[in-house]
Parts: C-alpha cells; structure tokens; sequence
C-alpha cells in the first residue's frame, strides 16, 4: 500500500505549493493538481511513471518498507562507529594556554604539556591498533600551538608508522601564535582544516579573548594571522568560529560580511552557539540561543546578505563520543571520549598505558546510549534524515544528570525550515 514518507513535508507559501523530502534533500513546486493528490493521498490519480518518479525522490514508499530509510541509516551508522580500519585521534600537547578567557573551562586546571615519554607511549597505542589503516588526526587544547615543538616531532612520528596513512589533518587553535614556521608545517603536513574562534567584533572579542601576560587584546593579531593563512594555504579550510550568545548575535552578522569581502574562498564564517548551562548544569542559561531561536536567527541572516548556507545539509550522525576507534588523549596519556571533558579528571575513561578501561560505566554510556538511535522519537522526525542527532554530552546530561537540554535540530520548527527552503531559492 502505497503512502507518504514521514520525511516528507508539504506546505504552502502565499499562492505557492511546495514539497520537501529530508532523505535526499529534494524540494520543489508543485502544481496545484499534483500538490491535493500527494496532501490527500489519491495516489489512484497517478500514472505508473509519476509513482516511480515520486518513489524515487523518497516522497513516495511502500507503508511496509516505513522504517526502511532509518534501519539503512542505522546500520550504516554502526558500521561507522564499530569500524576498526579508521582511527580517530584528538591529542591535546597542551592544557596550557596563552589567552585569560573568563569562561574557559582550563582556567583553574593545572597546565600540562605532553612529554617524550608520552609522545612514545601514543605511538605504541596506536601501533597496538592492529587493525587500523587510517587516521584522522586533529590537535587541540588549551592551545596547542604551545608545544608546537611537541606537535611537530609527534607528527613526524605518526606519519612514519608503516601501514598506517593520515588521511585527515587538522587543528583547534585560538590563532595567535600562527607564524611563517607554524604555516610551513601546516603547507608540509597536508593541513585540511583550521579552527580558529573570535568571540565577536573587536570590543567584545578584546574583552573576553585577552593575553594571559598583560591582558592585552588579541583580535587584530589573530584576524590579520586568519587571512595571512588563508593566503598561504589555499588548499586548507580555514573556519572562523564566531561565538554568539543573545548578547552579541549581529556580531556574526558584521564578521560574516567583514571576511566575505576578502573573497577568499577556503574562508569559511560560522556562527558558533555558545553553550553555557545554569548553576544546576540541567538546563541552558537564558543568555544561550536555544533551537527555536536558532532556526529564526539563521533566517534573519539570510535576509541581511549574509551567504551563510541555511539549507538543511545531511551529514554523519553522532561524534567520536559514539565511536568505538576514537580517543582525545591528553598530555598525560589520558583518554576522553567528549571534547567538553578535557581535563575534568571524573570524565577519564582510561589511559594509553593500560589495557583496561579505568571508567567502563561513562565509556558504555557514551557508546551507546547517547546515539542518535537511542531515542525513538527521532524515529519519526521529519527532520531525522538532516540532523546529526544532537550532542552526544548533552544527551547523556539528560538521560543520567536529570538535564532538560534541548538537542533538537534548528529547524524544529517547521516554520522555520519552510521559511530557511524559500530563501534558498531566492539566494
């Protein structure tokens, strides 16, 4: 019995009639004719090549085959994160950093730089990943540029394990130590993407992005070191995460607009939600930007130029928290499964000199209750196909912390996606 996918959605925009379908993101106008033979389900109506067309672009399915797309995606999904040929490595070289930022969760953490000892322990534990023919390497911190020393003899090291190919090669830095050395080595070692944050325009940037030395700003040096290595490395993604919170949501709109004009294209702006929870860590403060407001705000910068895309994008589900093969090592050989528990000493589920696990519990948890598939709601969703499933840390807050954090996409509200799929036809 032929019926309408879940991941379709109709709906109309004044005299217009239009159809969207998450599971390969095809959206169009239809006729009016067409439009009240899908909306009231006279499929009778249609020829044989009309039904196949439809079925094709997922609009159409078989009521038996209902959960066909979604079992697909789940099997895709463990296959990923029970892969044992790919590795997925996030060393932190450093817990030190060189900013004061009031917020940052290392401020009253004791810095820590990795050492030789430890550099050849990681070289061990990756070896000891038999199985393993690839690597997504990624650097972070505090800030890692710190030990770049240590960053560029561990490198070496890595890339020089037979049998074992880095095939992604990427850093988390704040951008201010970037000099003509640090971008040689990221020419020489295939860097793919950079991350580098502003916390909004200048003032506000300078006032919360300042050196630890003299609490002097920094948004100068680290946008004129932005565009230096943008130049230098046209083959690298270089994305500017812009901090926002409702404080400061037209910052990115003027950053956008600001680096758009440079007409680099491997520059990419983003707006980066900053996540701030409430003193009993169960919900967000009321200065973050929730989903709802996230879909509206995204909306709004459509209509100010910005080029920022706004069309729902699919892409892989969960994160390395979900993955079996990946691992945030810390300079002292501590494993993490979540960016968010660098150097919170609760949230070590091991270390690379030992065998066994120092924390089975949170691994487990991690592992397979925070998936994608792990709520059955998601089922459903019409937006299931082009969400990557929510944090993984804030899921596992809700589901073991007493949390009541939202982690639904941005376009929860289908208004806001029918509004964000007409301007994208505008753009």
């Amino acid at each position: 019995m032929l019926d309408t996918s879940q991941y379709t959605h109709l709906f109309c925009k004044g005299p217009h009639k239009f159809i969207y379908n998450t599971t390969n993101n095809f959206f169009a106008e239809l006729p009016d004719e067409l439009y009240d033979i899908i909306q009231n389900k006279d499929f009778y109506k249609l020829e044989n090549d009309d039904i196949n067309e439809l079925k094709s672009k997922g609009i159409l399915i078989d009521s038996v085959n209902k959960y066909d797309y979604y079992n697909d995606e789940k099997i895709r999904f463990l296959a990923s994160a029970y892969d044992k040929e790919s590795l997925g490595l996030v060393l932190v070289p450093s817990t030190a950093c060189n900013f004061a930022c009031p917020y940052c969760f290392e401020e009253k953490k004791n810095p820590k730089i990795i050492s030789e000892e430890i550099e050849t322990e990681i070289i061990k534990f990756i070896k000891g990943h038999k199985a393993a023919k690839t690597i997504s390497l990624t650097w972070y911190g505090g800030e890692p540029l710190l030990a770049f020393k240590q960053i560029k003899r561990l490198y070496q090291k890595i890339n020089n394990i037979n049998g074992k190919k880095i095939v992604d090669h990427s850093i988390i830095t704040n951008g201010y130590l970037i000099d003509d050395e640090i971008i040689e080595f990221f020419k020489s070692s295939n860097t793919s993407s950079i991350q580098i944050t502003l916390d909004g325009k200048k003032e506000r940037h300078n006032s919360t992005r300042f050196l630890k030395s003299d609490k002097s700003g920094t948004y100068d040096i680290v946008k004129e070191n932005i565009i230096k290595t943008a130049q230098s490395l046209p083959n690298c993604n270089i994305s500017i995460r812009v901090n926002i919170n409702k404080e400061n949501m037209q910052d990115f709109i003027f950053l956008n607009h600001e680096f758009e004009s440079l007409h680099l294209k491997n520059l990419n702006c983003y707006p980066g939600i900053i996540r701030e929870s409430t003193p009993d860590q169960k919900h967000m403060s009321n200065r973050c930007i929730n989903g709802d407001e996230l879909g509206k705000f995204l909306n709004s910068i459509k209509d100010k130029g910005c080029n920022h895309n706004i069309y729902p994008t699919t892409g892989a589900k969960g994160c390395m928290i979900n993955r079996l093969n990946s691992y945030i090592i810390g300079p002292e050989g501590e494993i993490y499964k979540c960016w968010n528990d660098v150097s919170n000493e609760d949230k070590i589920v091991g270390y690379i000199t030992q065998k066994e696990l120092t924390n089975k519990p949170l691994f487990y948890r991690y592992l397979n209750d925070t998936t994608p598939f792990s709520d059955e709601k998601c089922k459903d969703c019409k937006l299931f196909p082009v969400c990557s499933g929510g944090c993984g840390h804030y899921r596992y807050k809700n589901l073991y912390k007493g949390g009541c954090f939202n982690i639904c996409h941005e376009y929860q509200d289908l208004t806001d996606l029918e509004t964000a799929l007409v301007n994208s036809i505008k753009s």
